[in-house]
Formats: structure tokens, sequence, C-alpha cells
């Protein structure tokens, strides 16, 4: 199948999309050197870069507030998460256009082979949403690992709480050696996150909540902002009882994720299976390949097929990822 498949791939097509794209990209670049004419040439490189950064970012920002939508705040964070937790793990903005950059080069090859433009244009939305959907993904991952280790994070949480005078913020400061492998890029950013004066300890600590997204995290975060404002003299009953709850839940947990694996097994399965029928079809009609490969109909549903699979199988791991999973 593979023989067959790169026997009638269109690498053509390829550098077509590579030629277009880079076209795009020197188009840019010179109405940057046309910006920045008058800066000189030992910073001119790096001044455009960060005052194309900055123009960029603040628009961004912009259209953020206006539309409610804080999309580029979650990817920083994301990225963030993903790394140690005090530097992303890849620059947001580069990130962004390098995103760009790949959902412009899949709509021109697409469009090059199907000569579809809705098709095109499903495709080069996909190969933009591609990169950020993998970043999502692997966010997702971190955050279902720290899921896993919450238990033990909150009793070391309680102990440090206990040793540094009953201060919530010095107890996430000090976890040190204490805080489970898996959570430490999530605390250190939520640290960091606190550090920042400019934003309150409610919505720095909210965060934490937010990235493990369920329930008992929420939980937690409650007990957390209650001791922060003085609400209760201790917090350490309520933390207590807290794990005690996490160790009646985790069993009921390790059902679910059992039946995740056999969803996952089942996909594996059907996918592999569903490239065997359509080798299988070309073994025995020999039009098949013809129909499949040379003709605008059979590249129409090969395109359809796999976006379809890619689609569906990222939407799979997402799912898996995400809920109340310890």
């Amino acid at each position: 199948m593979f023989q067959s498949f790169l026997s009638n791939f269109s690498f053509g097509a390829i550098f077509f999309s590579l030629t277009i794209t880079l076209l795009f990209a020197s188009f840019m670049f010179f109405i940057l050197m046309l910006g920045s004419s008058r800066l000189s040439k030992e910073n001119r490189t790096k001044a455009m870069y960060d005052t194309l950064r900055a123009n960029s970012l603040r628009k961004i920002k912009r259209y953020q507030k206006e539309w409610k939508i804080e999309w580029f705040d979650a990817m920083e964070m994301w990225l963030m998460v993903i790394g140690n937790g005090y530097k992303p793990k890849y620059d947001p903005y580069a990130f962004l256009v390098t995103s760009t950059g790949f959902g412009v080069f899949v709509f021109i090859y697409v469009l090059k082979v199907t000569l579809t433009f809705l098709l095109a244009m499903a495709c080069g939305i996909v190969g933009f949403l591609l990169p950020i959907l993998l970043v999502y993904v692997k966010f997702l991952s971190v955050a279902s690992a720290t899921r896993k280790v919450f238990l033990p994070f909150v009793d070391a949480y309680t102990q440090t709480y206990l040793d540094y005078d009953r201060v919530v913020t010095l107890a996430f400061k000090e976890l040190g050696n204490r805080c489970p492998e898996e959570m430490r890029s999530v605390i250190n950013y939520i640290n960091l996150c606190i550090a920042d004066s400019t934003v309150p300890f409610e919505k720095s600590i909210l965060k934490f909540a937010e990235i493990l997204n369920f329930g008992w995290a929420h939980d937690f975060v409650s007990i957390v902002i209650s001791g922060k404002n003085g609400e209760y003299k201790s917090i350490e009953g309520a933390l207590n009882n807290l794990s005690i709850s996490l160790w009646a839940a985790k069993s009921v947990d390790l059902d679910r994720n059992a039946i995740i694996k056999v969803v996952f097994l089942i996909m594996t399965v059907l996918t592999v299976v569903a490239f065997f029928l359509m080798q299988l079809n070309m073994e025995f009609l020999t039009e098949a390949k013809q129909m499949y490969f040379a003709t605008p109909e059979g590249i129409n549903m090969l395109t359809i097929s796999v976006l379809i699979l890619v689609v569906s199988f990222l939407g799979a791991l997402i799912w898996s990822k995400r809920g109340n999973r310890l």
C-alpha cells in the first residue's frame, strides 16, 4: 500500500507549495525592510523582529479584549506548562507564525492536488490548528500526569504549610523536593504567577485549578483561598479531609482508565483495518489504484478520509486527557 501511495505522491505539488509559501514570507520580510530602513545595519534584523512581535502581540491582546476570548494567553500557559514552568517550551509568537506558515503550505498543496478550494481551505485550517492542537494534547498529558500525583501533592503541601507557619503562599514556594516531579512545572508556573504583583492572588491560584481541570483541584484552590483571606485560622483539617476523599475516589478512576485504553485499542485496530481493506481493494481490483490516485474524485475522497482520521484521533486524545480522573 505504501509503495502504491509513494508512486503516486505529488512531489511537484510539495515544491510548488514550498515556493509559494517562501515567496509569501519573502514579501512580508521585504515590507519589514522598508519599514525599518532608518535602522542601523547592526541591529536592523533584530529590531525588525522585535517591532513586528510587539505590534502583533499588541493587536492580539486588543482583539482578545474585544472578542473576550483569551486564546493567546491560554496558548502561552500551555507552552509554559510543557516547559519547565519558568519559560515557555517555544516562543509563543514564533510558534504562532510557524503554525500559520504550515497552514498556508497545506492549503496551497491540497489546492494544487485536488483543485477544490473548499477542501483545500478545510485542510489549511486543520494544518494551521494541528501544531496548536499537538501542543494542547501535550499540555493535557502533563495535566493528566499531575492529576495522578495530586494526592501525594496535597499531602506534601499540607506538611509544608504546617512547617512554614501556615502561610499558604510560602507553602507553594517551599515545596521543593516534596513536590512530585510530574507537578513541578505547574508549581513553578503558579509561583511565577503569584510573584507577579500586578495579578491578584486569587486569579493566580485559580490557574492551578484551570490547568488540572477537575473538581478536586477546584476544592483545593477554594481551601487555599480561604486560608489566604483569613476565613479560617488553619486549613489543615480541610486539606486532610480532601486527602481522605481522594483516596476513596482513586479506585473508581482505575476502572475508567481501563476503559480509555480499550477505546484507543479499538481505534488503532479500526485504522489498521481501514488501510488493509484499501490495499486489498487495490490488489483485487486493478482499477481501484487508478480511481484512488489519478481521479479528482478519488483524491478528494482520500483527502477527506485523512482529514476525518486526523481530527477524530486528536479529538479522542483530547477527550481521554480531560475530566475528573486521578
